[in-house]
């Protein structure tokens, strides 16, 4: 084979390339593509990896916030009080309604001796239970039905009127103030309201303020006005309910000492008469208020002194009085009675345990039998005053309820003022709106302010004595 010089020397130039600048410059080029290439392809599978990363949380936080909507969604609002289904424009309810138990810090207790653990809630119970928010919801539903709605507005009303027209000095009324003073207090604590309610907190606070300072030591009241013995009995029911249901040191010595006062003036035959006579002549109307303010006073103390022998002898007396058409007179002769006492009679024996007795069941059936006349403006020939005790004697009874109920509940919600007070018709109405609001208002009440007594287990008189205490503050 022989050698060609032309070919060897191509050779020789292309290594000569290929080493030299030439090559160089080749061979950086493909590796840095090949870098490239490798750098790119890492890159993106990691940004893969972050991307996934991601969206899992996000996928799970929006499963956990469906789940959170979708029990929102569960969630009922359920009224303070449902009214009976009537057709009625409740915007005045409405706009009235508020939290009555929730206290008001603003309060200044200090003045009044208030102990520190405020008991008014914890003793709501018996006969006082319905007094609560869902007591006095329960007991419209139960008692009021398609009237508790009215009822209760007008209610709402006037104890808004009644904070308006409080003196500054915590009373009401021009005159006989103890006794208006006495009415304006249970009218609020019939509500269920105390010191410690955020509405009306500072009202009852200021009456029963009044009612502690004006009591003198012998247990009288000033300004009882003519008819002391009302005006005391009412003051004394005032007090001893309110301290019934709120503990307050001052209020127990104002009871103590005014039940006194009924006690001692008390007659030897279980009456009462004006002044606290103890002449022959008794009155079943006086006697009344007497026998509410020692039934107040052994709820909220069942050891105190006399009280329970002064409701025994009241007992006697009562049925005294009674004729035998069932009638309740109103003083010591027979046939001078009236639909209004026997109101006031069978009441109280039903407030005494004896809602069972042969008495309290003939006066009942004597005030079932009776024709009513509901005429606000001319008075139906009775009174406001009767009216408020036959309400309650037809309630704790319970046989007669529900047409009564249908009568008195329109008639004394359409009586109403447009300024939530009321005035007493006929010639009650000269004794102001103070008296009017405050009778109409607890004659409203009457659902929740204390339990029928039918509900009750009476007793007879003579069995009092064999009764534990708690048994007694149910039915005496």
């Amino acid at each position: 084979m022989t050698d060609n010089p032309p070919r060897r020397r191509r050779r020789r130039k292309v290594l000569e390339l290929l080493l030299g600048p030439t090559g160089s410059v080749i061979i950086h080029v493909v590796v840095i593509l090949v870098l490239v290439k490798l750098v790119v392809y890492k890159t993106s599978g990691h940004q893969a990896k972050i991307e996934v990363i991601i969206m899992d949380p996000e996928t799970a936080d929006l499963e956990e916030l469906k789940k959170e909507l979708e029990e929102l969604k569960e969630i009922q609002i359920v009224d303070a009080m449902t009214p009976p289904d009537i057709s009625i424009d409740t915007d005045a309810l409405e706009e009235e309604v508020e939290d009555f138990d929730t206290p008001d810090p603003s309060v200044d207790f200090a003045a009044l001796d208030v102990i520190d653990d405020i008991q008014s809630a914890l003793v709501m119970r018996g006969l006082y239970k319905g007094r609560s928010e869902g007591g006095r919801r329960d007991a419209l539903n139960k008692h009021a039905r398609k009237w508790g709605q009215f009822t209760e507005a007008g209610v709402i009303r006037a104890l808004q009127w009644l904070k308006e027209n409080q003196k500054e000095d915590g009373s009401w009324g021009d005159s006989d103030q103890a006794a208006m003073t006495g009415l304006g207090l249970l009218t609020f604590l019939a509500h269920g309201e105390t010191p410690t309610s955020e509405k009306f907190g500072l009202t009852v606070e200021n009456a029963i303020r009044w009612l502690t300072e004006n009591q003198k030591e012998d247990g009288n009241w000033n300004s009882t006005g003519s008819n002391h013995v009302y005006g005391q009995g009412i003051a004394t029911y005032a007090v001893a309910e309110a301290y019934g249901l709120t503990q307050i040191p001052t209020l127990r010595t104002a009871m103590e000492n005014g039940i006194q006062v009924v006690v001692s003036g008390q007659q030897p035959g279980g009456g009462w008469d004006y002044h606290y006579g103890q002449s022959p002549r008794r009155d079943t109307s006086v006697s009344g208020w007497q026998i509410q303010a020692l039934k107040a006073a052994y709820i909220a103390d069942p050891g105190l002194p006399g009280v329970k022998q002064a409701l025994r002898k009241a007992v006697v007396d009562l049925k005294q009085a009674q004729g035998s058409s069932g009638r309740f007179d109103y003083a010591v002769s027979r046939g001078d009675g009236s639909i209004g006492m026997t109101g006031v009679g069978v009441l109280c024996l039903q407030l005494l345990g004896e809602a069972n007795s042969d008495a309290c069941r003939r006066g009942a059936k004597y005030l079932a039998e009776h024709k009513f006349d509901l005429n606000w403006d001319e008075g139906g020939g009775h009174s406001l005053y009767g009216w408020y005790y036959i309400t309650q004697a037809k309630f704790h009874d319970g046989k007669d309820w529900k047409n009564w109920n249908n009568k008195f509940a329109k008639v004394f919600t359409e009586a109403q003022n447009s300024d939530g007070s009321w005035t007493a018709p006929g010639g009650e109405a000269a004794k102001g709106k103070v008296y009017g609001t405050t009778l109409a208002a607890l004659t409203l009440q009457v659902y929740y302010r204390l339990l029928p007594t039918y509900q009750e287990k009476a007793v007879e008189a003579e069995e009092i004595e064999e009764k534990d205490d708690e048994d007694l503050i149910e039915v005496i």
